[in-house]
């Protein structure tokens, strides 16, 4: 049957709203009782199966969206074709609050002598601290989507209306995936911004109260120290960066434009993927990317030694965390684009794998 015609269409429509943890499980059913919907009516009818004969089928079993939304919560306050999207977001955006939570930990506890009690109050207050800005987050980002759902409706057909040859030339093989791209170019733009705009917002200094910030430092009327975590070195990469980013955001903007991959868009993915793992290499194999260090920190005025240490041992070991998680992100992208690229009839687990 023309799977990857019309029922490969919209089958990929609905998977566009699908939970991820299922959706392949769920794509099956529906491929499955669509065959056999075709079988039955064609030993019904006594014709073999054709396109009008597929899409009279197809409107039968409803609009993608409807259909979607049968195997979602029947009460929801993200639409299920939002859903994905914010459930993306979310799962990045808690773990950077949660790093900001524990730098600004390490910070609190370089200001107090430590003892049981004190120690005791200061992550107790930075657990409260994280509470809050997880909160917070996750309420401005609701808020966000609300907004979007409620005042930039997607106007689609009445259902009496809707013509399965008027979906996107979209299937499960080539669908792009919205939460994960849209959160890609943020993150790209926001690299861009910061290390290039805003070096201030990633520094290290303390005000004339003795008191010690990170990110921006309002500077007292007295004397105030401020420098940037980062080194010179990494400065030194930051060109070749914004290229890559700059190519990552306009390759993700045409994505979400096609709505679909294709061959070229592959091949230019898998060119900044691979450039980008030489580009983690080299810095990882390269200098130092952090310019303090404890010693440092304690002959600037840092008031424990041990607190300096732990703080240093952060941002030197979060900078080789963040490179060696880029480095298996992008292989992995990698290796699905190359599977996509190069097989055709893929077993289960290689389909799976190549786009989950």
């Amino acid at each position: 049957m023309d799977t990857l015609g019309l029922i490969g269409r919209y089958i990929a429509e609905i998977g566009k709203d699908l939970p991820r943890k299922n959706r392949h499980d769920i794509e099956a059913e529906i491929l499955s009782a669509l065959e056999d919907m075709l079988r039955e009516r064609s030993q019904k009818t006594g014709n073999t199966v054709d396109e009008q004969m597929i899409v009279e089928v197809l409107k039968e079993f409803g609009p993608p969206r409807k259909v979607a939304a049968s195997y979602q919560p029947d009460r929801y306050v993200i639409e299920p074709h939002l859903l994905q999207g914010f459930l993306t977001i979310i799962k990045v955006i808690l773990p950077i609050v949660a790093a900001i939570t524990l730098v600004r930990l390490g910070v609190s506890l370089g200001q107090v002598e430590l003892t049981y009690d004190n120690v005791f109050e200061v992550v107790f207050l930075g657990f409260a601290d994280f509470l809050g800005m997880a909160f917070s987050a996750l309420g401005s980002i609701l808020v966000l989507f609300v907004i979007i759902q409620r005042f930039l409706p997607e106007f689609e057909s009445k259902e009496q209306d809707w013509d399965p040859r008027d979906l996107p030339q979209v299937t499960t093989r080539n669908r792009v995936e919205f939460g994960s791209t849209i959160l890609e170019v943020f993150a790209a733009s926001l690299g861009i911004v910061i290390f290039n705009f805003f070096p201030q917002v990633i520094s290290i200094g303390y005000n004339a109260g003795g008191a010690w910030t990170i990110g921006f430092v309002a500077i007292a009327f007295r004397k105030a120290m401020i420098t940037t975590i980062l080194s010179d070195t990494f400065f030194g990469y930051l060109p070749t960066l914004t290229i890559l980013w700059g190519l990552l955001i306009l390759l993700d903007v045409v994505l979400l434009r096609r709505g679909r991959w294709e061959i070229w868009s592959r091949w230019v993915s898998l060119s900044i993927r691979v450039a980008s793992i030489t580009m983690a290499v080299v810095m990882l194999a390269g200098p130092a990317l952090v310019a303090i260090d404890s010693g440092w920190l304690i002959a600037a005025g840092f008031p424990d030694v041990l607190a300096a240490r732990l703080l240093t041992n952060f941002f030197q070991q979060g900078t080789v965390a963040i490179l060696v998680l880029t480095i298996i992100w992008n292989l992995v992208a990698a290796t699905r684009l190359l599977v996509r690229l190069t097989g055709r009839n893929l077993s289960p687990a290689l389909e799976k794998f190549s786009h989950p």
